[in-house]
């Protein structure tokens, strides 16, 4: 599938993660379904890490998409209500569930040292 072309297979190669980013809001359209959109994405990358063995690159992979989304998507997240409006309860929840499994990939990773 997706992850077969991507080839994501170590942390170097989450350069792509950014590159799906940046296309994905490159109209200039942002709306909480591109948003939702690329978190999920950053969860079935997660997922597909862990499936290697490469847990290491997880907490690279939530940092990737923090900053995709707070850095250049600051301005409509405030007028949205950020996080905390009506609207996006479930996309918080998804987030808190993704920074979940990111910060248990990494102390994983950290343990098995």
């Amino acid at each position: 599938g997706m992850l077969r072309k991507l080839d994501i297979q170590k942390e170097e190669d989450l350069q792509a993660v950014r590159e799906v980013a940046a296309h994905l809001f490159s109209d200039g359209v942002t709306n909480w379904g591109r948003v939702v959109t690329l978190i999920s994405f950053g969860a079935f990358v997660a997922k597909h890490l862990k499936s290697i063995q490469r847990e290491q690159c997880i907490s690279s992979l939530a940092g990737i998409i923090t900053d995709a989304l707070v850095s250049s998507r600051r301005e409509w997240l405030l007028s949205q209500g950020g996080w905390v409006s009506p609207q996006s309860f479930l996309i918080r929840n998804m987030l808190m569930a993704f920074a979940g499994v990111a910060g248990l990939g990494a102390s994983l990773a950290y343990m098995i040292r």
